[in-house]
């Protein structure tokens, strides 16, 4: 059935194919038949397109992703200004602090994890096995939250109504009016903390890179709860937010440069 808020219904059943052998790792016509209750004439007409414009490799009568989405993905992380301005800062934090970091900006209402560091599973709790996925809810966790403060609040609204509030453990917040009263919070202490709400035993805290116009991302610090607990009330959450400050303000002085060098060369 075509979805009308979707202009071109077939892209979207192309990258529905996607999200289905990205889950399956590997998938045929028949499987991806049943998966998404469509035609294997249609299942079959999108996987021949998708593999003749490389994005998919065929072994087997299967399909599975090509290496190009590794090739975008970097493309786009190494072009975004949070990356490219927060990775040394996020590195710097990691060795001073010896920490799991992350760097983090909102897409389309989900937070993206641009860099990661020190995130070794064999050290994190069993329910931790598959927590570091790209994508995240951003309620979730730390960096999630510090974002959604520094959101007007109809923004936040839209995307508790696109994505919901899931449960990731125990301790997550799934009530919007006790979501809002912690984004209430984290904006009056300028950091948001994350004990145990999106790994279990696994404690946060993270700051919003912004300026009062724009909200960037956010860089956020974890580790295991025994260990953070004192870190947490002593210097850790205003290191953090020093960190944040200062990615803020080399974004914002790479910007002010650039409009300058285009303005110069205009004129």
């Amino acid at each position: 059935m075509n979805d009308p808020e979707v202009p071109i219904n077939s892209i979207k059943r192309s990258y529905e194919i996607i999200n289905a052998i990205s889950k399956q790792q590997q998938s045929g016509v028949t499987k991806l038949s049943d998966t998404l209750d469509l035609p294997k004439s249609t299942i079959h007409n999108h996987l021949q397109t998708l593999e003749t414009l490389g994005y998919l490799v065929k072994t087997n009568g299967e399909y599975r992703l090509s290496t190009r989405y590794l090739q975008l993905g970097r493309e786009s992380r190494n072009n975004n200004e949070v990356f490219l301005h927060g990775r040394t800062v996020v590195k710097d934090l990691a060795e001073q602090l010896n920490t799991y970091n992350q760097l983090v900006i909102e897409e389309n209402g989900r937070g993206t994890i641009l860099l990661a560091t020190g995130w070794q599973y064999e050290h994190l709790p069993p329910s931790a096995q598959h927590v570091y996925p790209t994508h995240e809810h951003l309620h979730t966790n730390a960096p999630g939250k510090a974002i959604l403060a520094s959101l007007p609040t109809n923004r936040v609204t839209e995307i508790i109504e696109k994505h919901g509030l899931v449960k990731r453990t125990e301790q997550t917040i799934t009530d919007a009016a006790t979501l809002f009263e912690a984004l209430s919070t984290i904006r009056a202490q300028g950091y948001a903390v994350d004990c145990g709400e999106m790994i279990d035993g696994i404690v946060g805290v993270a700051a919003p890179i912004m300026t009062e116009e724009t909200v960037y991302g956010a860089i956020g610090a974890y580790g295991p709860a025994n260990e953070m607990q004192s870190a947490l009330e002593g210097d850790l959450p205003e290191l953090v937010r020093e960190k944040a400050d200062s990615i803020c303000s080399d974004i914002v002085f790479a910007t002010h440069q650039t409009t300058n060098e285009r303005s110069n060369n205009a004129h």
